[in-house]
């Protein structure tokens, strides 16, 4: 079966599907993501406890690789929890995850300044991308995209649909969290506003901020991206289900031309 990671003992080894952009034998940000985020949901549900932010740093490149993942319980309050876990290639450690829980209230009440939204068009409706830039990268290819807006090879503000379509683990189903999760890694890209001959863009980090569980397996991503000074830029997202919205993600973005980046070299 075809799935992004397999099991193996304690650790779970990235197969060649779990391949990036930048090299096939370099990991896809949304796997790294992922894999952690399984974890943060396992803790989740046995706490009883809603996941409310997800804020990853990754640190280093990862390869196609066996990693294992530790995990600590920094707080374990009555109302709140802050979990960390870290994600290891041996002894180095190659991202971390903070997680926020909070217990679950009966009710909420309602927001009378909120405007109403319209309604997403769904994946049905939307039209997948150019075959070139589905082979954006190995990971990038089991990923099912229908584009309702903007398009992923031009520049601009966009939104699609998308849904990982084989398991993260093999013999697992993917959760709405964990398809929420690895859609989000897409945002920069969704919302790229450069030439991507002309400049490259990393994020280092990714945080998503949930006010309601997801629902299902189709996430889409809304994105856009503002340029700061001395090659700062920000993308902000908004990720919807079928039912509507459901978090906000920030990506903090650095931008380097590529003359500039070639004579670093």
């Amino acid at each position: 079966m075809t799935a992004i990671f397999k099991p193996e003992g304690p650790l779970f080894r990235a197969t060649e599907h779990a391949g990036g952009p930048w090299s096939p034998d370099m990991l896809q940000g949304s796997a790294t993501t992922a894999l952690m985020t399984r974890e943060v949901e396992r803790l989740a549900e046995n706490s009883g406890f809603a996941v409310r932010r997800l804020t990853f740093d990754l640190w280093r490149p990862a390869g196609l690789r066996a990693f294992g993942l530790e995990t600590d319980m920094l707080r374990d309050g009555r109302k709140a929890k802050t979990i960390q876990v870290r994600l290891t290639d041996g002894e180095t450690e190659i991202g971390r995850c903070t997680a926020l829980l909070t217990a679950q209230g009966n009710e909420s009440p309602a927001d009378p300044f909120s405007k109403n939204s319209v309604s997403d068009a769904p994946p049905e409706s939307g039209t997948p991308p150019p075959a070139f830039a589905q082979k954006w990268s190995r990971y990038f290819q089991n990923v099912s995209v229908r584009l309702i807006e903007g398009a992923l090879e031009k520049p601009g503000p966009a939104a699609a649909w998308m849904r990982l379509d084989v398991p993260m683990v093999e013999g697992e189903t993917n959760t709405p969290l964990l398809q929420a999760v690895q859609a989000a890694d897409f945002a920069s890209g969704v919302g790229q506003i450069v030439d991507m001959r002309e400049w490259t863009f990393i994020n280092p980090e990714i945080s998503l901020y949930f006010f309601r569980p997801p629902k299902g397996e189709w996430i889409l991503i809304r994105s856009r991206t503002r340029a700061g000074a001395n090659g700062a830029g920000l993308t902000m997202a908004t990720l919807s289900d079928r039912k509507g919205a459901f978090a906000e993600v920030l990506q903090a973005m650095t931008f380097e031309r590529r003359e500039a980046q070639a004579q670093a070299s």
